[in-house]
């Protein structure tokens, strides 16, 4: 059982409710025991006091989309460095998410990754990979996966077959999962690397038309009209699919919407010089794309920012851009890079860390995500102001395969608690 301890004199602010302002919490037996501006160093007893000296002090981070590499892989992220790297960046909840070298397509592997989530100090949830990775395009075992502790289910792959995805709708639909897919025609997106348009010609890279995210989300919400599938678009990169996901809404079909990290903040300019590191999957697009992005957490057409946190061993990053391995790891960096677009100006406090907190635990029914009596007490305490440079190297995830290397962020994590447990203190 975890100790009493308080925060206080605190910058409060809980996206669930809309507070921002001063004020402190209590943590008692896990739980958030009071939390207000009645939360002061005279009003606690014996309960440690930690003064916030101002600080924000926030829900722990929800991340919907993290990876980890495959068992045995040689310096490879396991789920006990990447809680480490989440801990640090101020996030307490973590989503595995499945990709081809990972795939989360059996029972058997989502309970031995719960099993190992359960040892974590980070809460660990698993998305069960929707399709058999050897069995070419085939349904997994949905059902089972989510009897094992299946989160929700995602798509590792466009799935270019309709006739599986609507068998995939369905079969989710029955156990009232969420079916997470990448928005991405698979014809249009095979073998492209880049955004289309004039920076992808001069660079000379085959590229996915911002077209093709509107084409899948249509057709997946026509199919979720159909099956009555709860529809998760995952990691959504263009105004076209943006326009899409609005139109599926107005509609009334339950749908959720995610954005990763490195779309919101950076464009395909950004990839102009070449390098792997922002070699990515979405690919990073025009800006008008990523300003869109930014009015979408702003307005609440998306739901959950991810870190689309995906490790890569270094020689995955030494080919040229167009072939390299995409990905970037990004759990550390999530919340000073959110924090970057508070700072300019693009986005208000309280929607930025909406998207990290209360949005993601709307989507999936969870407890964490907002500060309240009674909610479990995984807090995050942030000096917003103070000002670092990413090296990955001094990073505690086991990879260096970062879109934000060398780059200057904006916003510092103090303490990270979860469950009542205080498991990150910076200084």
């Amino acid at each position: 059982m975890s100790e009493a301890f308080a925060i206080v004199g605190a910058r409060l602010v809980d996206p669930a409710s809309g507070f921002d302002g001063p004020g402190g919490v209590l943590v008692e037996n896990g739980v958030i025991a009071a939390a207000g501006a009645q939360v002061t160093a005279q009003s606690v007893e014996g309960a440690e006091i930690i003064d916030a000296r101002g600080a924000i002090l926030c829900p722990a981070l929800i991340d919907l989309r993290a990876g980890v590499e495959p068992m045995f892989a040689p310096g490879g992220e396991t789920p006990a460095s990447l809680a480490d790297a989440a801990a640090a960046g101020g996030v307490g909840t973590l989503v595995l998410g499945p990709c081809p070298a990972t795939p989360f397509d059996a029972p058997e592997a989502v309970a031995a990754l719960m099993r190992e989530g359960e040892r974590q100090p980070v809460n660990v949830l698993i998305a069960a990979g929707a399709t058999r990775s050897l069995a070419g395009e085939a349904m997994a075992e949905l059902g089972l996966m989510a009897e094992c502790g299946g989160a929700f289910a995602a798509c590792v792959n466009p799935v270019a077959d309709t006739l599986l995805m609507r068998r995939l709708m369905a079969y989710a639909a029955g156990f009232e999962m969420w079916l997470a897919a990448r928005p991405s025609d698979a014809a249009l997106k095979a073998g492209t690397a880049a955004n289309e348009g004039d920076q992808a010609a001069r660079m000379g890279l085959p590229a996915e038309p911002a077209i093709s995210e509107r084409i899948a989300i249509e057709r997946d919400a026509a199919l979720a009209e159909l099956t009555g599938a709860r529809l998760l678009i995952d990691r959504v990169s263009t105004a076209e699919g943006l326009a899409a996901a609005a139109a599926a809404r107005r509609k009334g079909l339950e749908t959720g919407v995610t954005a990763a990290i490195a779309s919101l903040v950076f464009n395909e300019v950004d990839a102009g010089a070449f390098d792997a590191a922002m070699r990515l999957d979405p690919p990073l697009r025009a800006e008008d794309d990523r300003a869109a992005l930014v009015e979408a957490v702003r307005g609440g057409l998306i739901d959950a920012v991810v870190s689309d946190h995906r490790p890569l061993p270094d020689e995955a990053k030494t080919a040229p851009f167009g072939e390299a391995a995409p990905g970037s790891t990004g759990v550390e960096t999530l919340l000073a890079a959110l924090l970057g677009l508070v700072h300019d100006g693009q986005l208000e406090l309280i929607a930025a860390l909406r998207a990290v907190t209360s949005g993601p635990a709307d989507l999936l029914g969870l407890p964490q995500g907002r500060i309240a009596e009674g909610a479990p007490a995984d807090l995050t305490l942030f000096d917003g102001d103070a000002p670092w440079v990413f090296r990955a190297a001094d990073g505690r995830s086991a990879r260096r395969n970062s879109a934000f290397e060398g780059r200057r962020l904006q916003g510092r994590v103090l303490l990270t608690a979860v469950d009542g447990a205080i498991i990150f203190r910076n200084g």
